[in-house]
């Protein structure tokens, strides 16, 4: 009947036997084979390596230099296998055009439009400076920031376009992670070399001897991503059952994550757990089982565990309030100004890169001869100088991106390379609220190229545009960036500004009309100005003051922090002016900050000849009484007195005073203050007993009182107990050999523990105060020798003797 229906072809059944010896065929489903690359990609994606790896490797590419040849090796990778766009629809053309037109308007367009903002106000009232018409102060630096954001997308399409072949997409994954993987065993092989300077070539404020990059937060980013994007190979590797290459990757991914623990940054921390986070989260919307859901928890916990076992340096830094050169005190001051910055232009910004410019104007902390780069955070460096309208479109056209892909990213293949593509985007964007990772290129490039792998392009059945002739906009932009370099043009270039301000410094074959000229360009350059008006001086001299006076206090205005920078003013402008430099002499001594008793003495040293300077520092520190200790020991005794009464009559007793004047009383109480006078002191300063105990007792001694002296130190070197002696001790050796070698400080207290023991106190005491009276002995004996000598009321050599030693600790054992 089967055959009959046709259920079966009419030859198998014909005899019955046949029935019970068919076998089932089986059949398999093929995987459709991969296409091979060719050589235009193979070409291609070495030339991705090597931007990825170099980059990194060359300091974190953020020397023009450098810069100059990774633009150039990109536009060779773009001309071997150009980028591709997918037309937009007349809507999303007209979108596109209206963003692009936006960022020119806001730059260029006047000023005037805008409105009025604090520091141009300040710019153009107090200094006279005529600034360009348009919104940007600088607009050179607004284009050189255009050219960085069309690399940007130059190097992100081509990305793109590269990830768009399957077998391309892994190699493009692996490839960055072993780019990190290599950054992490150059930064071992390398630590150790120089403290200061990276292999040993580059000095550097602030690197910490780990890592190419400048700044170790950067290094420690650049790591997270790679240790996030490794966990995505490695869990392709596993699903895939390449058990080699599982292994390798396990290697490489823990010597990554070494390398992000030994730089102890605990930005590049976060953002790992941040964007691991995500990873896993991802992982959970793909496999939706509990079974997930605990490989993910444990892998959490793992990951934890490690951190906690070997990332101690790093985790006792989120107890400290120092973050490298800035504090976290100070970063938050930086937060606060920013803010106020922000506000004077939310909605369009004061323009792009001109952060470091116009900060100054509301800066409102003191950061001693610092200069504030960056807000310590991309997210508010973005919305500081591009505005609140341009940052929300572009975080709007990034979600939609982003959303329309990720349901792709859950439910299609190669989940583990973009999911891990995501999650070293997330760690970026979770750094950069603490930091400004975003903004350098070594690490922006990471992140850039780990969202064209997450967001591959997609070629089938879209009409597409590419072409070779793409490769023309990085090789312009090499070009362009070279020719300051070799030929200083165009004069308007932030490089031809820079050279030129070395040669200034330097050789001197810069002109006073050159220098006039940039400044037309870059008004609000401190360094600059400072250069405009040491020119001036020179060729003007006193016949025109207002002229490099204006500079030098422009120059000074652009740097809040520094107090070297007015005192070089005040030296050059004495010959011709010494009233102006008196005045530079006194900003330099405000800006000194917890050095400002020292500028104060050097101030008033350098200008003694001068014979208004008496009269003209004592109005100054009059009306900065918590100055008047410093000063008082830089005059007469005679002029002292006065000064160090009016301290002790407006501030004493009643201000808050600040550590400098606090040791400058302490320093000098003992020749012009009165023992009374000393009592009421300790009577309204009975806070500070537990700190400046000793201070108090060594003036006390001073002043012949050491029975007051006594108690103040006894408090805090009690008579320590002797140890316990062992069983068997000969009391013999123990005397011979004190006599042969009394230095040797164990036997002569077991020495002293026995006298006591068998009844011979007084020989006890002759060993302690031997001891503790030789040079180097123990706290043991020091304090039980001055306790013996406050006993027979010997408080004077008591109290000598205790000061000797150093304060107890907290920890000091016996």
């Amino acid at each position: 009947m089967a055959v009959h229906r046709g259920m079966f072809p009419a030859g198998l059944c014909q005899r019955p036997g046949e029935v019970a010896c068919m076998k089932r065929t089986e059949t398999r489903r093929t995987r459709k084979e991969a296409p091979k690359l060719d050589g235009g990609t193979v070409a291609a994606l070495a030339v991705f390596a090597l931007l990825v790896i170099a980059g990194p490797l060359l300091f974190g590419a953020v020397d023009r230099l450098v810069q100059v040849g990774l633009v150039a090796l990109l536009a060779l990778g773009v001309y071997l296998r150009p980028p591709a766009m997918v037309p937009l629809s007349p809507w999303g053309n007209r979108l596109a055009v209206a963003l692009l037109a936006l960022l020119v308007f806001k730059e260029l367009a006047p000023a005037a439009w805008f409105g009025a903002t604090n520091w141009r106000t300040v710019v153009t009232r107090d200094f006279a400076v005529a600034l360009p018409p348009t919104h940007h102060p600088e607009p050179a630096r607004a284009l050189d920031g255009w050219i960085v954001a069309v690399i940007a997308g130059v190097w992100f399409f081509w990305v793109r376009r590269l990830a768009a072949n399957r077998e391309s997409r892994i190699v493009l994954a692996w490839t960055l992670f072993g780019a990190a993987t290599i950054v992490a065993a150059v930064s071992f092989a390398t630590q150790g070399w120089d403290e200061k300077a990276i292999y040993g070539l580059r000095y550097t404020v602030g690197w910490r001897g780990f890592g190419p990059f400048p700044n170790r937060n950067h290094t420690g980013d650049f790591l997270a991503m790679g240790a996030l994007l490794g966990a995505g190979c490695v869990g392709w590797a596993a699903a895939r059952k390449k058990w080699r290459l599982l292994l390798g990757g396990l290697l490489a991914l823990g010597l990554v994550l070494a390398g992000l623990l030994a730089t102890e940054s605990r930005g590049g921390l976060l953002a790992f757990g941040f964007g691991l986070l995500v990873f896993l989260g991802l992982v959970q919307m793909r496999m939706r089982n509990r079974q997930a859901f605990a490989v993910a928890v444990g892998v959490a916990l793992v990951v934890g565990a490690c951190a906690l076992a070997f990332g101690g340096p790093v985790l006792a830094r989120f107890n400290s309030d120092q973050a490298g050169l800035v504090s976290n005190s100070m970063r938050v001051s930086i937060w606060r100004d920013t803010f106020t910055m922000w506000q004077d232009a939310p909605i369009f910004g004061h323009g792009i890169n001109s952060f470091q410019q116009i900060f100054p104007f509301y800066q409102s902390f003191e950061f001693e001869n610092g200069v504030v780069l960056h807000p310590e955070s991309s997210w508010r460096q973005w919305c500081v100088e591009l505005g609140l309208m341009p940052v929300a479109l572009g975080v709007l056209g990034l979600l939609v991106f982003v959303a329309s892909h990720l349901r792709e990213t859950i439910t299609g293949r190669g989940f583990f390379f973009r999911a891990a593509g995501f999650a070293a985007v997330a760690a970026i964007v979770g750094h950069a609220i603490l930091d400004v990772p975003a903004h350098r290129w070594g690490t922006a490039g990471l992140a850039l190229a780990a969202l064209a792998v997450a967001c591959p392009m997609r070629l089938e059945g879209l009409r597409v545009f590419s072409t070779r002739k793409t490769a023309l906009v990085p090789l312009a932009v090499a070009v362009f960036w070279t020719l300051p370099l070799g030929f200083d043009a165009p004069a308007w270039s932030p490089l031809t500004l820079n050279r030129a301000l070395a040669r200034a410094v330097t050789t001197y074959d810069v002109s006073l009309d050159q220098l006039r000229a940039l400044a037309r360009h870059f008004p609000l350059s401190s360094d600059l100005n400072q250069q405009l008006g040491v020119r001036e001086l020179g060729a003007l001299g006193d016949t025109d003051t207002g002229s490099w006076q204006r500079h030098f206090h422009l120059a000074a205005r652009l740097l809040p922090g520094s107090w070297k920078l007015p005192a070089a003013q005040a030296r050059s402008v004495v010959m011709v002016s010494p009233k102006d430099a008196l005045g530079f002499w006194a900003l330099a001594v405000n800006r000194g900050a917890g050095h400002r008793d020292e500028v104060l003495g050097l101030a008033v040293r350098e200008t003694a000849g001068m014979p208004i300077a008496a009269s003209y520092w004592g109005r100054y520190v009059e009306a900065h009484p918590r100055l008047l200790l410093a000063y008082a020991q830089l005059v007469t005794e005679e002029r002292a007195r006065y000064y160090r009464s009016r301290w002790w009559k407006e501030r004493a007793l009643t201000a808050e005073l600040d550590p400098a004047e606090i040791a400058a009383f302490h320093a000098t109480a003992h020749r012009w203050l009165e023992r009374e006078q000393f009592d009421v002191w300790m009577q309204h300063r009975i806070a500070w007993k537990a700190r400046d105990y000793r201070e108090w007792a060594r003036l006390l001694h001073g002043w012949k009182d050491d029975q007051a002296a006594w108690q103040l130190l006894a408090a805090a070197a009690p008579e320590d107990k002797f140890p316990a002696l062992p069983a068997a001790l000969a009391r013999e050796g123990l005397e011979e050999r004190w006599k042969v070698v009394p230095g040797n400080f164990v036997n002569a207290q077991q020495l002293a523990a026995l006298r006591a023991r068998d009844g011979d106190a007084k020989g006890s005491e002759e060993i302690i105060l031997a001891a503790g009276a030789s040079e180097g002995a123990p706290r043991w004996f020091v304090q039980r020798a001055a306790h013996i000598l406050a006993r027979q009321e010997r408080f004077g050599e008591a109290v000598a003797l205790l000061l000797k030693v150093p304060p107890p600790r907290a920890g000091d054992g016996v």
